[in-house]
């Protein structure tokens, strides 16, 4: 699946490479690798979103819960000094 082969490549990646400027120039608004990558993730849920409810007025069966109350059971934690 494609999403388990990005996998290595986000591991790799530390605090410093998130906090960086993606060396391909975005004139419109400097946006960090982290900031991108977060936004890169919004955008894959809610086109999963939009095709989970098109699949459901079908009446397809089993569809996969949403992520949940991400703020509540799974807010960002920094890293531990």
């Amino acid at each position: 699946m494609i999403t388990a082969a990005v996998d290595p490549t986000l591991d790799a990646f530390t605090v410093s490479d998130l906090q960086q400027l993606p060396p391909v120039p975005r004139p419109i608004s400097p946006e960090t690798v982290g900031t991108m990558l977060l936004r890169m993730i919004g955008h894959y849920w809610f086109h999963t979103g939009e095709a989970h409810a098109v699949r459901q007025l079908l009446g397809h069966p089993n569809l996969p819960d949403f992520v949940g109350d991400i703020g509540r059971e799974a807010p960002y934690r920094p890293e531990s000094s």
